[in-house]
């Protein structure tokens, strides 16, 4: 079966500015390379100034690189018009015509797509109930909070139904609803066949929502693999919930360490090392006439593995 080929190819990408009076220049990317394949949501994390946006910015062919090569559905990224036109972008800090309505902005976006009239008005319309803006169509940009330009902002990438759509924090300066509305779009996106590639500063979304993740700092790479490959299988501790519960005393004379017990309201908890003690305290704790109502293995989330390969990135260019 012949593999698929990849929606995003970057090779040996490197990319530097000119900083400070004497214009030094300064590498942001250093010999980057990742694919994202069809029908993916990628995740792409790094601290800020780790070249997120720059790298971004490189496959929307709005910078240049020093160095390296990238390829979009198998083409040279920014070299053919129909190419872009398969692409949604939402930049990290979206630009308005403030004076516009939501409405007419959309329907300027449409047109520069290409977009037919009749097919920017119902879209447009969609796109409205889609991101939580229904209501707000005609009302002027400059009124709109952040998280409802967020929203536009996300509109306008959508709007012309690309096949790849790639957000630079698309969650920024939403609220807890906004961001599920968000998530909810995005798996949207996967169930209907588009690949999403986007920027994140919210751990938990990425780990909710990628099927692979890639982290970067100073311009390189440290990771890339599946969530769940990153996460692992190691279970940290076991998480044991007795209600009704005798008093700790009794199970610290059972031979349960204290330091393992709190109490929890009317529930005792138990935090025991690994799953085999977790059995022994589960029997010992029933012996004592306790009632176990959870058992809960406790894993590293995507957050802890991404803030240690960070530390340890720092650590390393810092010898």
């Amino acid at each position: 079966m012949t593999p698929p080929v990849p929606v995003i190819t970057v090779e040996n990408l490197s990319k530097s500015y000119p900083m400070g009076f004497w214009r030094k220049r300064v590498p942001v990317l250093s010999g980057l390379s990742f694919t994202v394949l069809p029908n993916e949501i990628v995740g792409f994390l790094g601290p800020n100034g780790a070249g997120k946006t720059t790298t971004i910015k490189i496959l929307n062919h709005l910078a240049f690189p020093d160095s390296g090569r990238v390829t979009l559905f198998g083409e040279e990224a920014g070299k053919s018009p129909n190419l872009r036109r398969r692409i949604g972008f939402m930049p990290e800090q979206p630009y308005f015509y403030e004076y516009l309505t939501g409405r007419e902005f959309l329907a300027l976006c449409g047109r520069l797509c290409g977009m037919e009239r009749d097919a920017i008005v119902a879209r447009s319309r969609e796109m409205f109930d889609r991101i939580g803006l229904a209501g707000a169509e005609d009302k002027a940009i400059r009124k709109y909070s952040k998280g409802m330009m967020q929203r536009l902002g996300l509109a306008q990438a959508l709007l012309h139904d690309p096949e790849l759509v790639i957000l630079d924090e698309p969650m920024s300066g939403l609220d807890p609803m906004g961001r599920m509305e968000i998530r909810n779009v995005i798996r949207d996106l996967r169930a209907a066949g588009k690949t999403v590639f986007f920027s994140s500063h919210i751990v938990s979304d990425v780990e909710a929502l990628c099927d692979r993740v890639i982290m970067i700092l100073k311009g390189e790479k440290v990771a890339e693999d599946t969530v769940g490959e990153l996460m692992g299988c190691e279970i940290l501790y076991v998480e044991i919930v007795l209600s009704p519960s005798p008093p700790p005393a009794v199970l610290f004379g059972c031979g349960i360490p204290p330091e393992a017990v709190s109490v929890q309201g009317s529930a005792v908890v138990l935090r025991a090392p690994d799953v085999d003690e977790a059995n022994r305290w589960v029997d010992l704790s029933r012996a004592a006439g306790a009632r176990v109502c959870s058992l809960t293995p406790a894993k590293r989330h995507l957050e802890d593995v991404y803030v240690a390969r960070v530390e340890a990135g720092r650590r390393d260019g810092n010898r």
